[in-house]
């Protein structure tokens, strides 16, 4: 009768230890050895960048989606494996917005790679189509405009006055209107 008792106490102390290890389980990111090492080679600070954008700062975000342009071969997927699963712990508006903003040849870069990525990822929910489980993403990719409205809130993106507070040679973050949507040809 003690041992019963005793495990019960035990069970009703533990539990909410077990469930908030699975929950941080679920949103570990998978890093691997090879990118880490390219990355410091290229003196970028790869978890620096990665443990502030999952907390979901803009700059980090973007700065780490930017290092897939210094990474190729196997490294470029994993780093791109690396990317899908952040993408599952931050917004996807955020994520799109941002991914939206970047240069037409990046977007073209991580349009090849995040789907790949996919198939490497021992997530099974992101193994789904990105268009189900992160459609501004999607869209960002393809090339179609998205508007981050909580990014605007918090000051993540550029005003929508063209060239405001823009260094020259800097890129814009604002969203880019395609040709479709003002009727241009």
């Amino acid at each position: 009768m003690k041992s019963l008792f005793r495990t019960l106490v035990c069970m009703l102390f533990l539990s909410p230890l077990m469930v908030q290890a699975q929950d941080s389980k679920n949103t570990d990111i998978q890093v691997f050895p090879g990118v880490l090492k390219t990355a410091e080679w290229a003196n970028f600070k790869y978890m620096d960048v990665l443990n502030k954008a999952k907390t979901g700062d803009q700059l980090s975000i973007r700065t780490f989606l930017e290092f897939s342009g210094t990474v190729d071969g196997t490294e470029a997927l994993q780093h791109a494996t690396t990317c899908i699963e952040l993408l599952s712990v931050v917004s996807d508006e955020v994520y799109g917005a941002i991914i939206a903003a970047m240069k037409p040849k990046l977007r073209s870069v991580l349009l090849t790679r995040l789907p790949l990525a996919q198939g490497r990822t021992k997530k099974e929910a992101l193994q789904k189509p990105m268009q189900e489980w992160a459609p501004q993403t999607w869209k960002a990719l393809n090339g179609e405009r998205v508007v981050c409205n909580s990014c605007r809130q918090e000051g993540g993106l550029a005003p929508a006055k063209p060239g405001f507070g823009i260094k020259p040679g800097a890129e814009s973050t604002a969203p880019v209107e395609s040709d479709k949507e003002t009727g241009k040809q």
